[in-house]
């Protein structure tokens, strides 16, 4: 009987106990269900504004790219070049072609160049009433050198140039070339110009590469071969400058590298470049991909062609590049040689004096010498839209936010308004400014 009664009570305990009934699990479910969803929420919100930072991050870091690179470049406007070739007291003899070394200037700004050079690829900026500039850069951009020459001679018609390979330039580039620097080939690349300064000669002479060889390793002999036209000016009569003609300059001298580059905005979607992975469209419904733009930079050769292989793509996503200038005049007090700094800054409306004074030097009012510092807007836009309104335009004409068109069909024009429920057509830009010094053309006065 006692074991019979120590064994009932716990059963009867047991059967006492209450589970949860359907209505609370129900309840249960349905409350867990809210929490789950809240917490998606949450969570796909704080991914979206992760991805919209993130994309804001990268257009800054592209413009901040774009910007040190052109900076660099505009820096050594001038270095060891020709502010003017066609007015510069320095220059032996003025070459009456090919155009690109008529042309070679510390800078030159084309009003909406970009947009002249590539109209159809700037559908997305034009659409925002953005007309960007282009510019070009000339100087010794490729090396820092003198190189030291032992002759230039007269070589079937074909004026050769022999550097010294012992001199300390050529040793200088060797080393530099065995740690990954530019190789001697590379320097003196065709296309570009050399210029010449003939020792005991007070003036410059410029010639356009056709070949470089280098013989032996270490080199016992470099050799620069010069194009035929222009040619080199030659010492005739009482001619104070200019090399012997029919025969050998065996003075020696000092040679260097100039080159001009061209930064442009441009699309680079579907053209055969090794930028073209990166820029392939990725849901171009989305983000406009399709009609994407990049600050680029190119080499020009002899005849303003651009040279193969010389594309860089410098920052993704530019949409607009402006310059403004300062420049100096001379005095008006006698005896005083200070100049006057006129300043043509930046403005909604295309400041004419920016493009008449750094326009190309062979137009008419051109005086690329006197530009004292450029000062230099680049715009960038986030890779897609994160905004459903724009902003009007700042007082210089920047803008705030970048209008894709075909993110809505009734959106193609910036102000359009995109109909209710549709998704953001405007992307954030990232705009930056610099005032860049020209310390290579500081002194000209001519």
């Amino acid at each position: 009987m006692t074991t019979s009664r120590r064994t009932t009570r716990p059963r009867a305990r047991a059967s006492g106990q209450r589970g949860f009934t359907l209505v609370e699990l129900l309840v249960a479910m349905a409350a867990g269900l809210i929490v789950s969803l809240a917490a998606f929420l949450l969570s796909k919100n704080a991914t979206r504004f992760f991805q919209n930072e993130a994309r804001a991050s990268a257009s800054h870091l592209a413009a901040t790219l774009g910007m040190n690179r052109l900076t660099a470049d505009l820096q050594r406007a001038g270095y060891l070049s020709s502010p003017n070739i066609l007015q510069d007291p320095e220059v032996c003899q003025v070459p009456a072609s090919p155009v690109g070394l008529r042309r070679l200037a510390g800078i030159s700004i084309l009003r909406q160049g970009s947009e002249f050079l590539h109209a159809t690829e700037l559908n997305q900026s034009i659409a925002n009433g953005l007309h960007p500039d282009s510019i070009i850069i000339g100087g010794s951009l490729n090396s820092t050198e003198l190189f030291e020459f032992r002759k230039i001679s007269d070589e079937s018609g074909d004026w050769v140039v022999e550097l010294n390979p012992s001199s300390t330039a050529v040793q200088r580039t060797l080393e530099r070339s065995r740690g990954g620097g530019q190789s001697l080939t590379q320097i003196f690349a065709p296309h570009r110009f050399l210029r010449i300064m003939v020792r005991g000669q007070e003036k410059f002479l410029y010639g356009v590469i056709d070949q470089v060889n280098v013989i032996g390793n270490p080199p016992i002999q470099i050799s620069i071969t010069l194009k035929a036209d222009p040619g080199l000016p030659t010492l005739v009569g009482l001619a104070d400058c200019g090399v012997t003609p029919g025969g050998a300059t065996g003075d020696g001298g000092w040679v260097n590298v100039v080159s001009r580059v061209r930064y442009d905005i441009r699309s680079l979607v579907g053209k055969t470049t090794a930028y073209a992975p990166l820029v392939a469209p990725v849901t171009p419904a989305l983000t406009g991909d399709n009609g994407r733009t990049e600050l680029v930079r190119v080499e020009l050769g002899e005849e303003d062609q651009e040279l193969p292989d010389t594309l860089e793509l410098i920052a993704e996503y530019t949409v607009d590049l402006k310059f403004g200038i300062s420049t100096a005049t001379a005095g008006t007090v006698p005896g005083v040689t200070n100049p006057q700094i006129t300043r043509f800054p930046i403005t909604a409306i295309d400041n004419a004096s920016v493009y008449t004074n750094a326009a190309a030097n062979d137009q008419p009012g051109a005086m690329p010498q006197r530009v004292r510092s450029v000062q230099v807007r680049l715009s960038t836009r986030t890779r897609a839209p994160d905004r459903d309104v724009g902003f009007p335009l700042g007082a210089d004409g920047r803008r705030l936010r970048f209008l894709i068109p075909g993110i809505s069909a009734s959106a193609n024009t910036f102000g359009d308004t995109a109909p209710s429920g549709s998704p953001p057509v405007y992307a954030r830009m990232r705009t930056l400014y610099a005032d860049i010094a020209l310390p290579n053309q500081a002194y000209v006065q001519w």
